[in-house]
């Protein structure tokens, strides 16, 4: 064998074993990383998924209930649910005092906090209505911030809108203060009247995702704007997943 010959044979052995290696070496690093464990930093972030809340305050007119659900469909994901059911029954019964309200809406979140939101609304005067509107959320371990205004899409296209401020800082691991500003406002654009409104408010304690206090409801009816107040103790839960 001459020594060219030989010089390429030794030339070819060692870009084959190179080649190989790589090949090698590519694999194992694909693998590695495959197997290694799911961590929390590799897991995609969403938005959290926060507690329903249910709440009953039973006042000196009457006892209220309130249960508001907000939930992303998946983790991630754009679109989301909420809901808002409240009632007010009388304690003797009277038919006429006894209230029912409820909000079902799927979102759309464009930016940030702000989503397109339609959905239905159904009550005890007005019945269902189909609607859509605005919503705005804003939240941290203290603060909760929640604005929905939005137009019914048949009869009288009433416009409404709702509020809610929570505040509830932490005084230990488990004990915090808590407090609840929320109202709601309702106008006929058609005979453009006030139709109904309301202010809630709560201050009082947590307990892990428990919250308990005084608080006090105000209702507005009609153009005239007939109020009525009722004033009482609440207990609140956050039921978590």
């Amino acid at each position: 064998m001459t020594f060219a010959r030989r010089y390429k044979s030794i030339a070819f052995t060692m870009k084959k074993n190179s080649t190989l290696s790589l090949l090698v070496g590519i694999a194992s690093a694909f693998t590695t990383v495959s197997a290694q464990p799911e961590t929390a930093e590799s897991r995609p972030v969403g938005p959290p998924n926060p507690p329903v809340s249910v709440e009953t305050f039973a006042g000196n007119r009457y006892l209220n209930f309130q249960m508001i659900v907000a939930k992303p469909f998946a983790p991630g994901s754009r679109f989301s649910f909420f809901n808002v059911t409240n009632f007010n029954g009388s304690y003797q019964n009277e038919l006429r005092k006894n209230e029912f309200l409820t909000q079902a809406l799927i979102n759309y979140r464009v930016v940030g906090g702000l989503s397109l939101a339609g959905g239905a609304t159904l009550n005890y005067m007005t019945g269902f209505r189909p609607t859509a509107g605005l919503q705005y959320t804003a939240a941290n371990r203290e603060w909760l911030l929640v604005l929905l205004p939005r137009v019914d899409l048949r009869d009288d296209n009433n416009l409404e809108g709702f509020a809610l401020l929570e505040y509830k800082p932490r005084l230990s691991e488990t004990l915090g203060l808590y407090s609840r500003v929320q109202g709601l406002y309702n106008h006929n654009t058609r005979q453009e009247f006030h139709d109904r409104s309301y202010l809630y408010a709560r201050v009082g304690l947590t307990y892990r995702q428990y919250a308990f206090g005084v608080g006090a409801n105000v209702d507005q009816y009609g153009p005239f704007r007939v109020a009525t107040s009722s004033y009482g103790a609440f207990i609140r839960a956050d039921l978590i997943n």
